[in-house]
């Protein structure tokens, strides 16, 4: 994205009268965004949801409508090149299905409030991302963590069945053109997101792309509705089960083995051959290792290519918070590092080291 591009998409700056409102009654603008789609509400709190890189996630407690959870575009624009109507979409089409997700409410932008960023509201469901005991030593500890393992893998095989046609997902996701090109189809795919939003060639980078598409390994392929990234801290869970799935700006079609590569640690948490074996019984079919192993590379690479369109928000001076260079920036370099000794290596192999020294924070404070 060109700089005069990334100046274009600014959001107008607050007026003298917007700022004076806002002195007066800081929820002046929030209350009347709900108003326009709830009728009467009464805001009683306003808690923001950390760390939220990719969006700003907030809490909103109101009288009359109970919680609220609001998703907003950063002032500096969103990390993940994916708009926020397509998260929104997402949500709409899996609030009827099986699959538990918050209601969504409604998708806005361009009006008055947040400066016109996008925003879309959904209902709060009473729960936590954290899961209450998997630090705990001993047997009790080590139940808590394998039962939380195969809840999440009953969640993904619950997803990955579903009839992601029938639900109209074709019409807003990434679809790779058969299972058979899926790694292929979804590399091609992500160089050209990033082709749009990066803020340097990241030569080393985009070589990566097409080291990865020269070793795709064969092997049984379908293709899945994806949550994208998922694991113990994206989730809301509530005595002991997941109640919503949430955080779906990644989600796509494409292979299984893309969810787990992507599962935050969750695999170090039990047994990843007790997990996965579970996980093959409630889906009907396991994960490749081999498309695993892949997979798990490529999700290195992938995290950099995304967290890098949230840098241009602070070149142009949107967002000046450090964060956004930290991660724009900081991943990119660090995963350059890495693949300065890593291209042109055997991928699966690397793909099975990675695995083999994934960490689970929850393990590691059990560890301490």
């Amino acid at each position: 994205m060109s700089a005069a591009d990334r100046t274009a998409a600014q959001p107008a700056a607050p007026t003298a009268a917007q700022l004076a409102t806002q002195a007066a009654d800081p929820w002046a603008e929030l209350t009347a965004e709900l108003a326009a789609h709830l009728g009467p509400v009464t805001v009683r709190s306003v808690t923001r949801s950390f760390p939220g890189h990719s969006r700003e996630t907030w809490i909103v407690d109101t009288v009359e409508h109970g919680g609220l959870v609001m998703r907003v575009d950063h002032p500096g624009g969103a990390f993940v090149p994916i708009p926020l109507r397509v998260e929104y979409e997402v949500y709409r089409r899996l609030w009827p299905s099986p699959i538990p997700v918050a209601e969504p409410l409604w998708y806005g932008e361009g009006g008055a409030f947040a400066q016109g960023r996008a925003h879309m509201v959904r209902r709060l469901v009473d729960g936590s991302p954290s899961v209450p005991g998997l630090t705990d030593p001993g047997p009790e500890g080590a139940a808590r963590r394998r039962a939380a393992c195969f809840e999440m893998a009953e969640r993904l095989a619950a997803l990955h069945t579903l009839d992601w046609a029938a639900y109209g997902f074709g019409d807003v996701l990434f679809v790779p053109d058969g299972p058979d090109t899926a790694f292929a189809d979804e590399l091609r795919h992500w160089r050209a997101l990033t082709a749009a939003t990066r803020t340097d060639p990241f030569p080393m980078l985009t070589e990566a792309t097409y080291w990865l598409e020269e070793q795709i390994p064969p092997g049984p392929a379908r293709l899945v509705l994806l949550k994208g990234n998922n694991g113990v801290g994206e989730e809301i869970w509530r005595d002991g089960r997941i109640v919503a799935l949430s955080d779906w700006e990644l989600a796509a079609v494409g292979d299984p083995a893309l969810d787990w590569a992507f599962s935050q640690g969750l695999l170090a948490l039990h047994d990843p051959d007790e997990t996965l074996a579970h996980y093959a019984a409630c889906a009907g079919f396991a994960v490749d290792r081999r498309r695993l192993a892949w997979a798990t590379v490529w999700t290195r690479v992938k995290a950099s290519l995304t967290t890098n369109g949230g840098l241009a928000g602070f070149l142009d001076g949107r967002d000046p918070r450090p964060v956004r260079p930290a991660l724009g920036i900081g991943v990119a370099k660090a995963t350059e590092r890495w693949l300065a000794s890593a291209l042109g290596g055997d991928v699966e192999a690397l793909g099975h080291q990675l695995l083999a020294a994934v960490r689970s924070p929850y393990v590691e404070a059990l560890a301490r």
